[in-house]
């Protein structure tokens, strides 16, 4: 059986028509790209430090299927200790910034 062919531009334009639509939807879309931003800004920090999960495990005390879930898996949400133990083990902070 052949396979359809996939318009995936047509399928991005019917994706924000509906959340266009629905304020609910729209929320929650917004607050899941920013928990998915906040994920990859934590996976470059790692990169950029020239770290691998495991190389992070080691300093950090967190376990590398830990860090993997933390980075990649947006169906669980990292406790605060734990993501302060990921940012800390590669030099960095957490500050709260008012929105403007």
């Amino acid at each position: 059986m052949p396979g359809r062919k996939v318009d995936i531009e047509e399928i991005k334009r019917k994706r924000q028509e509906l959340i266009d639509s629905d304020p609910e939807l729209a929320k929650a879309s917004e607050e899941w790209n920013k928990e998915y931003e906040f994920r990859k800004k934590l996976t470059l920090a790692r990169e950029e430090a020239g770290m691998t999960q495991k190389q992070l495990q080691e300093v950090s005390d967190l376990d590398q299927r830990t860090i993997s879930r933390v980075e990649v898996d947006m169906d669980i949400s990292p406790s605060i200790k734990t993501v302060v133990k990921y940012v800390h083990s590669l030099g960095y902070d957490l500050e709260l910034v008012k929105r403007t």
